[in-house]
């Protein structure tokens, strides 16, 4: 159900505004009339906070890269098949997920209206991003709808898989970081101020280990408000710090520094550009308008005042390798590509091989990161219980012989 803002007259005459729940805008309308209200301005809106126990904990009323794979690629199919854009989005609704087809029964209602599929889309920022309408949109100037909507479900489903393998492979460490953060409580908190009143009274001092454990613990229990308040402070202060432009400077920078993190960063931010741009320039956009496009999708900074160079470059006559050469350092062979693909005039289809090559290299360079750290943190979490529990029942031995 879609939710939208209005102001309307009463009856007496006086202006009231507010919030009404509907499928459609026409519903909506509808049923404020049937209220005795007469309409004058509405548009979608977003719903208020609805109470905790009215709330999907499991996010299925958001709309992900899944359910607009979903739509794409049904809504591609149908368009490939001769029919028109409102009969497709018609037929699309009766089986898209349930967060979607409020989406959809607003997109046709537009389109019915006489809206283009983009301007309806970009109506919907929650479920179509910038990039996909702009898309959108160079598929419906340039007369390639069908091929731009075929080309953007891959480039969508594409992400969509590199994303949930890197969750998936994330499990497993994650499941080991939780069981030794427990363990670790559980000896601190349990184990160890059971052992202590063992060593009271034996003339033998503790071991290493349990002082620390005892020390840590009576640490955490007598200073945790102030733990948690420094925890929330410093969460919060993040938050207010993190897109400042300084800050993002700052952090665009550091990812770039780090071996392990740069090449991660700059496969990843590679492959988006580089896909979007093949995927416009096929759909017959202006490489000018092409970049300006491109520009949002850039998460570090230095890639998007690549753009923005580029982009400034284009319009003095330049070439969009000689626009991205701040990129140098991080990718020379792409710009390589690039420059090779504007000279022989086929720059979309080597920027879509330069997409293939970013996406596969990502994801093995993601496979491998993970294929160290998870035995690195097995290692790491075995070697430190085990330490915890050698340590205690050494103390427990040399404690029975004293007793002996």
């Amino acid at each position: 159900m879609g939710h939208f803002a209005y102001r309307a007259y009463s009856a007496d005459g006086r202006t009231r505004t507010g919030k009404v729940e509907a499928p459609t805008r026409q519903r909506a309308v509808a049923q404020l009339q049937a209220e005795g209200l007469r309409v004058f301005a509405i548009a979608p809106a977003a719903p208020g906070p609805d109470a905790f126990w009215k709330r999907d904990l499991l996010r299925r009323d958001r709309v992900n890269d899944a359910g607009r794979v979903a739509f794409l690629r049904e809504f591609g199919t149908l368009l490939g098949a001769g029919l028109t854009v409102d009969r497709a989005l018609r037929l699309t609704e009766r089986q898209a997920p349930r967060a979607l087809q409020p989406v959809l029964a607003d997109l046709l209602e537009r389109v019915v209206g006489g809206a283009s599929l983009s301007r309806a889309m970009a109506a919907h920022p929650q479920a179509f991003p910038p990039d996909m309408v702009d898309i959108v949109r160079a598929g419906e100037a340039t007369g390639t709808l069908t091929d731009v909507i075929a080309s953007l479900t891959a480039s969508v489903e594409r992400r969509d898989a590199v994303r949930r393998h890197l969750t998936s492979a994330l499990i497993y460490p994650g499941l080991l970081v939780l069981m030794a953060i427990g363990t670790v409580a559980m000896i601190v908190g349990v184990l160890v101020p059971a052992l202590a009143p063992m060593f009271e009274g034996s003339g033998q001092a503790p071991p290493f280990a349990i002082r620390a454990a005892g020390a840590l613990g009576a640490f955490v229990s007598g200073w945790w408000p102030v733990l948690l308040g420094g925890t929330g402070l410093a969460a919060l202060a993040l938050g207010r710090l993190w897109p400042r432009p300084g800050f993002a400077a700052a952090r665009s920078a550091l990812a770039l520094r780090l071996p392990l993190v740069r090449e991660v960063v700059v496969g990843i931010e590679l492959g988006r550009i580089c896909r979007v741009l093949a995927t416009l320039l096929q759909a017959q956009v202006p490489v000018p308008d092409a970049v300006a496009a491109t520009r949002p999708l850039a998460g570090n900074l230095v890639f998007r005042l690549a753009l923005d160079e580029a982009g400034q470059r284009l319009t003095e006559g330049g070439s969009l390798a000689s626009g991205l050469g701040r990129l140098r350092p991080y990718a020379p062979s792409t710009l390589n590509l690039i420059a090779s693909g504007e000279q022989v005039n086929r720059l979309g289809s080597v920027l879509g091989h330069a997409a293939d090559m970013h996406e596969t290299q990502t994801r093995q360079r993601i496979d491998g990161m993970l294929a160290l750290f998870t035995p690195l943190v097995t290692v790491a979490i075995g070697g430190l219980i085990g330490g915890l529990i050698v340590s205690v029942m050494g103390a427990i031995l040399s404690v029975g012989q004293l007793a002996q």
